[in-house]
């Protein structure tokens, strides 16, 4: 297969680099810090009030801490546990199954120039939102943010949230396999946090997020990595606790999304200290499909050059 790759397309990357740190950690956590605190309420007692109607409309059906090693049957879509820590000001705060991923995620991502320090002006997708600790990092940098949610108590405790807090921000319970033709090229950066190894298909999924992008826009990938040498992709499904589906390693991460249309030499991939990877890539143009033999969505739209 190897040989076959150098035949067709000598000049593709077959590794890719790790990207450059452009400021310090304490820099990047400030940058965080303050975007998230535009969301905080002007006084505990309007802090309060926002938690209260958020616990009250969206419970918690299991202890945050509990959420990963629970053992309920009970399928995801229909079981609700708030996804990210938030702090409404005021000392008042809400913990969640994700805890400060966020935080922690949107840092080292600008640390190592993945994520722009000002979204201002910039059309933002954030795919996989879950309860909107993402999108307010990325409405505190100033983009114009469109949140994707497939799980429905999750899409409307986001939507409430937004709502309570004055953002304009759009919500939409939909997952991103029904793709939207009416998007294409419309986004300036795509924000896909925690969601890649939770999809069967993720080349259509990378596929789908170039489609979207407009000439020059950028995608940001976080997801479970596998280790090991050459292009590996683990595999444990609904076996392990969060229906992980298929986890890569760096260079499998990296030619999916050159595959599936990101530029090569815009590719970078990191692993971070708890294995877990960051990636990044460029729609530099418009392009068809590299192999359509096997594509999961035959003689669509998305097979065309988008």
């Amino acid at each position: 297969m190897s040989k076959i790759n150098r035949i067709r397309d000598p000049g593709r990357a077959q590794t890719f680099s790790a990207p450059k740190q452009v400021m310090s950690s304490e820099v990047a956590g400030d940058i965080v810090a303050k975007a998230l605190a535009r969301w905080e309420a002007a006084t505990p007692a309007e802090a309060r009030r926002i938690a209260t109607i958020l616990a009250e409309e969206f419970p918690d059906q299991a202890k945050p801490d509990d959420f990963w090693h629970s053992q309920s049957s009970i399928a995801f879509r229909d079981f609700f546990v708030w996804g990210h820590n938030h702090n409404f000001g005021g000392n008042v705060s809400r913990v969640g199954a994700m805890g400060p991923r966020h935080v922690e995620i949107t840092t080292e991502a600008l640390r190592l120039g993945m994520l722009p320090t000002s979204l201002e002006g910039k059309q933002v997708l954030d795919v996989g939102c879950w309860s909107g600790g993402d999108l307010l990092v990325l409405a505190g940098l100033g983009g114009h943010v469109t949140a994707m949610e497939e799980h429905p108590i999750a899409a409307s405790a986001a939507r409430r949230l937004v709502e309570l807090l004055g953002i304009e921000a759009p919500v939409i319970e939909s997952s991103l396999f029904a793709d939207i033709q009416e998007w294409a090229g419309h986004f300036d950066y795509a924000y896909c946090s925690g969601v890649i190894y939770h999809v069967t298909d993720p080349m259509l999924l990378l596929r789908i997020l170039f489609a979207y992008l407009k000439p020059g826009g950028d995608v940001f990938i976080e997801t479970k990595g596998a280790e090991g040498e050459g292009s590996i992709c683990t595999y444990s499904g609904t076996l392990e606790k969060g229906w992980n589906w298929y986890a890569p390693n760096e260079t499998a991460l990296g030619r999916w999304m050159v595959d599936a249309g990101f530029d090569s030499e815009t590719v970078r991939v990191f692993r971070r200290e708890n294995g877990r990877l960051l990636a990044c890539g460029r729609k530099t143009k418009a392009l068809a499909l590299r192999e359509t033999a096997g594509f999961s969505r035959p003689g669509s739209w998305l097979e065309g050059p988008v």
